[in-house]
């Protein structure tokens, strides 16, 4: 990226100060997605850089895979694996969406919802279940610590009043069903869910069986007090189509490889939390949340014709309390107050197989690990409006990390122990600024500093403890959000975010450090009423991301970024019972390999389009995605030159039909 844009961006993204200093036109800013209410929190701290998606969004677009949704988001991309219980994960920032640097915390219903490894869980809730989505993009955020590191995503469960079935068939004999039940008795707010989806897929060898079981039952003692608990169990049972030669993928996408024929797996995830709240006060708000959360995971992989089917098995349990103080001491100043501490105890095992099953000669066990990890973290933030065309908030948190790790030598039963090494307090400073020129304008900036933490063995060490740092990340944005119109919203920002000593995750698991990197860009959107009948909204973000360690590989960009990714659609009410909706998903390509040899892999531009009909009773939606069928694959490459990459193809055209009715 040229020098000049950071300095042209400034100028840009004031430009709508100059422009509609003496408007009178009255607006309010809204974010470039159909949003919901949001926290407080966010409203009142993160605006800037926060983008929500509501109920309402959810249920139109009608997915299966809950981080499509995501889609919408401007800076927001996916890499598509398509590998049973393997199935998608999502980026941000200029970073990978492979899990090569997991730099997102994932939230639900508050709760941490990260592997050790850092991805993300959210796959274990159906569309119909959440409420709404906040994704946020940046280091300013203080609330949370671990894999908070390019932003994090917020998502809430439904609370609402009503009882609704959502039944579904589709390409691939898709079956799926959602049930939801959301109701009040006395103090209670009780409120249940389970969904269920059962399909063959695309590709041979894909079938996939899911559901997910949850309540949430939260009891008022008065206005000021509320306990609440949430269970949830959740399962997916899938095999896996594995992955094919270039040439192989390109003229025959719906095939498996035969040696991919036993490739699959399960995966299951309980999660159980309590919520308490309580108001000492008018002023001052106190919340503590406590959980317990087990993951579970047993995967048989064949990548290659001349690798090996392996038995990789995951359990992890997780427990920890997130505790937050806030006082209003007036209308213009407040201050909060935060702390929390994970617990993870964790099994990571790799075995060689015979046939179907487990060798049960020691020396076929490549891995059998065992990690306990805990992070402690404290934040205050104060917050000021000191007049109506300013607000700011700066916050100081400040992390530690403990833990001890052992594994099983391979040739006899003794153990091998190791402590977690010393990094200190990791102490990050968080700003964020916003002027309110006008009615119709925000002009934004955000600071702060994140950590990236080696996960696994790597956060080990049998000798000096005290030898590793880890990775600072230095990140700020400047950005506008401006109602030109009332029936026009943009928003236009440029970011920066530089990491020292940063970690990229091997296939085999371990950790490479290339360095210094750097990541910038800009995230543009905009939403148009156009008429009473017609919105078209859009956003695109440029990104670029290179490496700044002098050697071999200093300037190279980053393996799994995408230089630009885009999406545009038109909501079209063709009667006042019948919506027509079509969306268009683009993203360009990204080098497979750390040299940048080889070509980019990865590029699509899908088109998906929708009918929506209020039947009064209900709803009834008819879905095509992929609708001319473009072809588009994930690509992993095997070697380092990119002539040695294994393709996975996505999903060709497909259609849904669904019905959702709502008892009365």
């Amino acid at each position: 990226m040229k020098k000049t844009l950071p300095s042209t961006l400034v100028v840009t993204s004031l430009f709508p100060v100059l422009l509609m200093a003496d408007s009178d036109i009255p607006a309010e800013i809204a974010p470039m997605v159909v949003t919901s209410d949001a926290p407080d929190y966010v409203k009142d701290n993160l605006a800037g850089s926060v983008d929500e998606i509501s109920k309402e969004e959810i249920q139109i677009q009608q997915v299966t895979n809950v981080m499509e949704l995501f889609t919408r988001v401007p800076g927001v991309y996916l890499a598509r694996y398509n590998q049973g219980i393997v199935d998608s994960e999502i980026g941000i920032r200029g970073f990978s969406a492979e899990g090569t640097t997991p730099h997102a915390a994932t939230l639900i219903d508050g709760i941490p919802s990260n592997t050790h490894s850092g991805f993300s869980e959210m796959n274990q809730l159906f569309p119909a279940d959440i409420s709404n989505i906040d994704v946020y993009k940046g280091n300013s955020d203080p609330r949370y610590g671990l894999f908070n590191i390019a932003g994090n995503y917020n998502i809430e469960t439904r609370s609402d009043i009503g009882r609704e079935v959502t039944v579904t068939a589709g390409s691939y004999n898709e079956k799926q069903v959602q049930a939801y039940a959301g109701e009040q008795t006395g103090d209670l707010r009780h409120n249940y869910f389970f969904g269920y989806r059962d399909a063959d897929g695309y590709r041979d060898n894909e079938k996939t069986e899911k559901y997910s079981a949850s309540g949430r039952w939260f009891y008022d003692f008065n206005d000021d007090t509320s306990l609440g608990f949430i269970a949830r169990f959740s399962g997916i049972d899938a095999d896996a189509a594995g992955f094919l030669d270039r040439d192989v993928a390109k003229t025959h996408p719906t095939r498996s490889a035969g040696y991919a024929a036993q490739d699959g797996g399960e995966k299951h995830t309980n999660s159980f939390s309590l919520h308490f709240d309580h108001a000492f006060s008018d002023s001052l708000d106190w919340s503590l949340k406590s959980y317990f959360n087990h993951y579970e995971r047993e995967r048989w992989v064949r990548f290659k014709q001349d690798t090996a089917l392996q038995n990789r098995n995951d359990e992890e349990d997780h427990y920890g309390f997130i505790t937050t103080l806030s006082w209003e001491i007036n209308p213009e100043w407040k201050v909060q107050w935060g702390a929390d501490v994970q617990k993870q105890e964790v099994l990571e095992q790799r075995f060689g197989t015979v046939g179907f099953q487990r060798e049960r000669d020691r020396s076929a066990v490549n891995r059998d690990r065992h990690y306990d990890f805990v992070s402690y973290g404290s934040y205050i933030q104060i917050s000021n409006s000191p007049v109506d065309w300013l607000s700011w908030n700066a916050a100081m948190r400040a992390d530690r990390l403990r833990g001890e790790y052992w594994d099983k030598d391979l040739n006899s039963i003794s153990k091998n122990e190791r402590n977690i090494y010393d990094f200190g307090t990791i102490v990050q400073p968080k700003l964020n600024v916003f002027i309110y020129p006008t009615d119709d304008v925000t002009v934004f900036f955000n600071y702060g500093q994140s950590f990236q933490h080696p996960v696994g063995k790597n956060a080990y060490t049998a000798g000096d403890t005290s030898a590793r740092d880890v990775s600072m990340n230095d990140g700020w944005e400047l950005g506008s959000k401006w109602e030109a119109l009332s029936t026009l919203a943009l928003s236009l920002s440029y970011w920066e975010q530089r990491a020292s000593d940063e970690y990229i995750q091997l296939v085999d698991g371990s950790f490479s450090n290339v360095g210094k990197t750097l990541r910038q860009g800009v995230d543009v959107g905009f939403s148009w009423q156009a008429n009473m009948q017609t919105t078209v909204w859009g956003n695109v973000s440029k990104i670029e991301s290179e490496i700044q360690t002098p050697g071999a590989t200093d300037g190279n960009q980053l393996i799994g970024v995408p230089d630009y990714t885009a999406s545009v659609g038109v909501n079209y009410q063709l009667t006042p019972k019948l919506m027509w909706q079509t969306t268009l998903d683009s993203q360009s390509g990204s080098y497979v390999n750390s040299a940048n040899e080889g070509r980019k892999f990865g590029k699509y531009n899908l088109v998906n389009t929708s009918l929506n009909y209020d039947a009064g009773w209900g709803d009834i939606n008819f879905r095509v995605n992929n609708l001319f069928n473009e072809y588009y694959e994930y690509v992993y490459d095997w070697g380092t030159d990119g002539t040695d990459t294994i393709h996975s193809p996505g999903n060709g055209v497909n259609a849904s039909l669904s019905v959702s009715y709502r008892f009365k």
